[in-house]
């Protein structure tokens, strides 16, 4: 009769052997360099995303200063100079009332270009620490078998992308923001969006968990790694994620 861990095991063996055999194919480097991609476009799709929901879910007035309006010292030297080009933007008013969703969403859309270049830098700095990790382990593949796996554990951060914008889009439309200015909305919206820490960290541990999968599969097939060294290298960087996305 199998042991109880023999028999909790088993389906977790058999989806690593199935991992396994699918880096064996010889469309594995194609998927790699399709997920990457696929993942980029999602990440900067999700900011926009994160800015509509700004917008759809904070609806407010805040007060901000007026662009339009010069400097105070500008405006003290050359505002009743009825020659200079500054005397009418002057008498526009200090301050002004904006949307505040509106403007979350402007500042949401500006950080787009993190979105197009920090998923390549992820993918360059994770394939080469699972390389030396590798390494250590006594496996014998290439710095490019590792940015395959790489590749392939990049795939889950669409599920946490979209299980994060799903968790902040239900906080907001729930919360009641009070603050009236920048500064302060910002910290209620924080504060708001801090309550949905549970269902977001359960979304990291269930993306980790698939990166573990494709990790341990990964080391096994392309740096021939017997699973259990394999297994603890991928545990070994699972449990800094987790950490990471505890914090």
């Amino acid at each position: 009769m199998p042991s109880s861990l023999a028999v909790l095991t088993s389906p977790i063996g058999s989806v690593l052997d199935r991992v396994r055999d699918a880096f064996d194919s010889p469309r594995a480097g194609t998927v790699a360099v399709a997920m990457l991609v696929v993942v980029t476009i999602g990440n900067s799709v999700g900011i926009i995303a994160l800015g509509a929901v700004f917008d759809a879910t904070v609806d407010q007035q805040i007060t901000v200063d007026n662009p339009d309006r010069p400097s105070e010292s500008t405006c003290e030297t050359f505002g009743d100079d009825p020659d200079s080009a500054f005397a009418e933007e002057c008498d526009e008013p200090k301050q002004i009332e904006v949307d505040a969703g509106e403007e979350l969403s402007d500042a949401a859309n500006g950080y787009i270009h993190y979105g197009l270049l920090g998923v390549p830098i992820w993918w360059v700095a994770f394939a080469l620490a699972l390389h030396v990790g590798a390494l250590v382990a006594g496996g014998s593949g290439s710095v490019g078998d590792s940015f395959v796996i790489a590749g392939w554990a990049i795939g889950a951060e669409l599920l946490r992308l979209g299980a994060g914008i799903v968790a902040i889009w239900y906080t907001l439309s729930n919360a009641a923001p009070a603050g009236s200015s920048f500064e302060a909305l910002t910290t209620d919206l924080v504060a708001a969006i801090t309550s949905a820490t549970g269902p977001l960290l359960v979304a990291s541990a269930v993306a980790i968990a698939i990166q573990w999968v494709v990790v341990v599969g990964g080391l096994e097939a392309v740096h021939d790694l017997d699973r259990g060294p394999a297994a603890g290298v991928a545990t070994f960087f699972a449990a800094i994620a987790l950490l990471i996305a505890a914090v």
